[in-house]
């Protein structure tokens, strides 16, 4: 099974804190952070779309001593998803211009999009495919299974092999009546926007959304791996990938093949790329008003126990007594990541980090093993809190190095 995505939850923040936030309010929060956490990646700070904050920090190649700049590229993992929504969102609002008929395409079934001659389905469309709506992959409510593998650079499968990989399985719930988060989703919901647009999902973010918006430094690739785009000089921002227990940092021994991760976890980007997407997000300048609107809506409770936590369209929202925050984070093999923003102060914060140690060898299997046993725990914080004992449990120390690996948070610098 796929290793789980963990979002860092940020606590409520008071408008005073946001209101007054600068860039010399940020250096000095981070420099208390730098004393009992470890940076290694970029952060970047906007306020009323101006820039106040934006570096690096450690090292992005330690093969060549390259140091992370605000311009280091990262590969950013689930964020890919919100760019992945706004793209269906905007291919279905090109023949639907109306917010009704949006809608209405998004609550068809994915048998529409994808019909049982589609080659996706190899010749065998899965019953659930006609009980499965656009809406439901949306918002992890699909119930759909997870493909039986872990993404690695020795697992080379097209499309229609991925799909097999899961599309005999049960649904794990009938749609709409869970949350579960989920790869398949976005997987799939990949192959429609390509059905629909005539584009690969990648040409179509950068003719759409990535060169309007100036966002040069941000791809999709559909091949290879960050260790083989690193490999062919075309790419020399990009950072490698590291799993942190002690120094010195180990590189990844197995990323995940980009063709695999697609819309689901695939994208490469900065901080200051990110900024950029956030101000034209939530200024309606990638849909219309009205399809921003239907995005950005609170669909679905994440946590059944907080009244707080929702999940739009690829994208979370967090409801605060000073406001919503929007956010997603991000996490696969040698990267971590979170892009956060809040309307009423309009704040970007975004930070990209090139490590993970839940896919360090020793805690990875701990972590599988233990995710897999308390899968059926909906509270987040009491199944992050389970699931770290359990990996604690396996290899003792393992919450000493977490200590000094959480992401920097925007509620770390407010």
């Amino acid at each position: 099974m796929f290793l789980c995505t963990f979002f860092f939850m940020i606590g409520s923040l008071m408008a005073t804190e946001i209101s007054t936030i600068s860039s010399e309010t940020i250096t000095s929060k981070i420099q208390q952070f730098q004393k009992s956490h470890m940076l290694n990646g970029a952060i970047a700070v906007a306020k009323n779309n101006t820039t106040i904050y934006a570096n690096g920090f450690g090292i992005a190649d330690h093969t060549n001593n390259q140091p992370c700049t605000k311009d280091t590229q990262f590969f950013i993992a689930s964020i890919t998803k919100q760019f992945t929504a706004a793209a269906l969102l905007h291919v279905l609002w090109q023949q639907n211009p109306s917010i009704e008929s949006l809608k209405s395409a998004l609550h068809a079934p994915l048998a529409h999009y994808l019909p049982a001659s589609d080659p996706i389905w190899g010749g065998l469309m899965p019953q659930w495919a006609k009980e499965v709506t656009l809406h439901h992959m949306l918002t992890h409510t699909s119930g759909l299974p997870a493909p039986n593998f872990q993404p690695n650079e020795e697992i080379t499968l097209t499309p229609a092999e991925v799909a097999a990989s899961f599309k005999s399985k049960p649904l794990l719930f009938a749609p709409g009546t869970n949350y579960q988060y989920c790869f398949s989703s976005y997987f799939l919901l990949s192959q429609i926007i390509t059905r629909l647009s005539g584009k690969s999902l990648s040409a179509y973010l950068n003719e759409y959304f990535f060169i309007p918006f100036g966002m040069k430094n941000t791809l999709l690739p559909e091949s290879g791996t960050c260790r083989t785009m690193k490999a062919s000089g075309q790419y020399p921002n990009i950072s490698r990938g590291y799993t942190y227990i002690k120094q010195p940092l180990v590189e990844t021994k197995n990323y995940a093949r980009n063709a695999l991760l697609c819309g689901a976890g695939g994208m490469v980007s900065t901080v200051s790329d990110l900024l950029i997407w956030n101000h034209h997000l939530h200024n309606n300048q990638v849909l219309p008003a009205e399809a921003t609107a239907l995005m950005l809506t609170e669909h679905v409770q994440i946590d059944p126990e907080d009244p707080s936590t929702y999940y739009c369209y690829g994208i979370q929202k967090i409801k605060t007594p000073n406001g919503d925050i929007f956010k997603h984070d991000g996490s696969i093999a040698g990267f971590i990541s979170t892009l956060q923003y809040i309307p009423c102060d309009q704040v970007s914060f975004a930070t990209l980090a090139n490590y993970n140690i839940y896919y360090a060898d020793e805690f990875k299997q701990a972590c599988n093993e233990g995710s897999a046993t308390l899968y059926h725990i909906k509270n987040q914080e009491l199944y992050k809190k389970l699931l770290d004992q359990a990996i604690e449990k396996r290899v003792p120390g393992f919450l000493d190095i977490k200590k000094r690996h959480i992401l920097l948070q925007l509620k770390d610098i407010a």
